[in-house]
């Protein structure tokens, strides 16, 4: 892909902008193969792909994914270079996955989440929560109904520091030594945005909070968090998830 043209994304306003720029480099993805079994209860929805998408299950198959496809609690989903997606999840929640990135989706269970043939029966009440794993590259991410009670029902794992919401639209990029589309090459580390709300950042160096506006820098697990008076290019700016439909 033109490096122009990634460079671009961070001025694009609308996820309609984002398709039209990536259409002509993006690959189209094969087809579906069979998602994990069919009473299981689906995390979510892709409500956009471009390029070329994966989901991997916890037995190790891979499917690729498709708008209007399902992803489910186990899968780890995965973005090929020039590809993006876009995931709602069942309690209204979002992430907006970056090129190149694996994301897995460790635990996530809704109690609004019902398998569309299922029997109604009685079941005993479940915790809900929603807990997810950040392994390479980023994303960015509206929350939902999960946590805004409970925040300790919703955390991202990254290699870095455990990110937790307060309310909240953030962005978060991993680097390590993979962020070459950006010129100078950042530092390795996790760099994290936010839009509105807060996050809170944990790690080995203890725990930091990340409000509207703000953005912040963590070279590693032992390291503190760094304010940054700028957005880092490392993180150019993904459209609002709310709006890629």
């Amino acid at each position: 892909m033109n490096r122009a043209i990634v460079r671009s994304l961070a001025s694009l306003a609308t996820c309609a902008a984002l398709l039209a720029a990536l259409t002509a480099y993006a690959d189209v993805p094969a087809g579906a193969t069979s998602a994990p079994g069919a009473t299981a209860t689906a995390a979510g929805t892709a409500t956009l792909v471009t390029g070329h998408v994966n989901a991997a299950t916890p037995a190790g198959e891979i499917r690729d994914l498709i708008k209007g496809g399902p992803v489910y609690s186990g899968e780890v989903i995965i973005t090929a270079a020039s590809s993006y997606v876009n995931i709602e999840f069942s309690d209204g929640g979002r992430v907006l996955l970056r090129p190149q990135t694996r994301f897995s989706i460790e635990r996530y269970q809704y109690a609004g989440a019902t398998p569309a043939n299922a029997q109604a029966v009685a079941q005993p009440a479940q915790q809900e929560s929603a807990f997810f794993r950040l392994l390479k590259g980023g994303f960015r991410a509206v929350s939902g109904l999960i946590g805004h009670t409970r925040r300790e029902d919703y955390a991202v794992q990254t290699p870095v520091a455990t990110i937790g919401i307060r309310g909240t639209d953030y962005e978060v990029r991993y680097c390590a030594g993979d962020c070459t589309d950006v010129t100078p090459v950042p530092q390795d580390g996790l760099y994290a945005g936010v839009q509105s709300g807060a996050i809170a950042l944990d790690n080995q160096a203890g725990s930091s909070t990340t409000t509207a506006g703000q953005f912040v820098f963590i070279a590693g697990a032992n390291g503190a968090s760094v304010p940054l008076a700028l957005r880092p290019p490392a993180l150019q700016l993904l459209p609002d998830p709310k709006t890629c439909n």
